[in-house]
């Protein structure tokens, strides 16, 4: 018996996940030296002048330079999930900021979710993620990192909604996009990939839960611009913080919404109950695609 025990030992394999299966480097040497990675292609990009100066940056924020976009057609070729992950993976970006501080010459980052919604590098984001703190930066720039941890400057931010909790930005680069597909209902697959608490290459399947509005002051038009910015959707996919902007996807590889925030509730809702421990249920919230098809429709509304 023992014979046959080490027989079999000696075929298994060295790493426990099938062949070509990545394995993220979540040690503390493996995530500091991604950084300095990315913080070093970042400084490098800020003295060949690539990076947008924070004025222009801030500008842009207020008022984005729209441009008409002609957004891909969802797919409808059901995938399996581990195809789903692919998809999310070769899309998938790191978005957010490469800054000085005023306290040192060092170079930080602080970087969330993005996905690509074209091919020629239109990505997707929060509001949230490109929002400027003016007391913590002296210098710096919008970046995008994509899955080999290459660094992008932002170009230009087309659309920006605080409300809708989106934004449309974009990097010179060839991109695979995801498809936005708002034809989706409670009960259908959602899946996300994304970097919560710093846990790379966390992936992710629950399902729709709801559609909800959060605001009743949305007007007269359920699909206007305004409208939209009180349109959630609710999904069972985990999600913290540093997953903001990730895409939220369906069984067809399509980008039915991108995460926005994360809520717990206690009895009766209050903090007081949450900060007793007394939560009872935590709340995935996104953005839905139908809302960033409004924002890639703002040049045709100013028509």
């Amino acid at each position: 018996m023992k014979i046959i025990l080490i027989a079999l030992a000696l075929f298994i394999p060295a790493y426990a996940q099938g062949p070509g299966v990545s394995i993220f480097e979540q040690s503390r040497n493996g995530i500091r030296a991604e950084e300095a990675r990315i913080r070093k292609q970042a400084e490098k990009l800020f003295q060949d002048g690539k990076l947008l100066g924070l004025e222009t940056i801030g500008e842009l924020i207020k008022s984005p330079a729209a441009i008409k976009l002609e957004l891909p057609v969802a797919q409808k070729n059901a995938l399996t999930p581990t195809q789903v992950a692919e998809r999310a993976k070769a899309s998938g970006f790191r978005v957010g900021w490469a800054y000085l501080c005023n306290n040192c010459d060092n170079w930080h980052i602080n970087l969330a979710g993005g996905y690509a919604l074209t091919n020629d590098g239109v990505l997707g984001t929060c509001a949230h993620v490109i929002n400027m703190d003016n007391k913590k930066m002296r210098n710096g720039g919008l970046i995008a990192v994509d899955h080999s941890g290459k660094v992008f400057p932002v170009t230009s931010i087309l659309a920006n909604d605080k409300k809708i909790d989106g934004a449309l930005i974009k990097i010179d680069a060839q991109t695979t996009h995801l498809p936005l597909n708002d034809q989706i209902a409670p009960g259908d697959s959602a899946f996300c990939l994304s970097r919560p608490l710093k846990q790379g290459q966390y992936f992710s399947q629950g399902m729709v839960n709801r559609f909800y509005w959060n605001n009743d002051q949305r007007g007269d038009d359920p699909n206007s611009i305004k409208a939209l910015g009180a349109l959630k959707l609710n999904v069972s996919t985990r999600w913290a913080p540093g997953s903001s902007g990730s895409a939220v996807l369906d069984t067809f590889g399509n980008a039915i919404g991108h995460v926005a925030t994360i809520s717990t509730m206690g009895n009766g809702g209050s903090r007081k109950d949450n900060e007793k421990g007394r939560t009872l249920i935590t709340l995935h919230s996104a953005t839905p695609a139908r809302a960033m098809m409004a924002l890639a429709r703002v040049p045709e509304d100013l028509d």
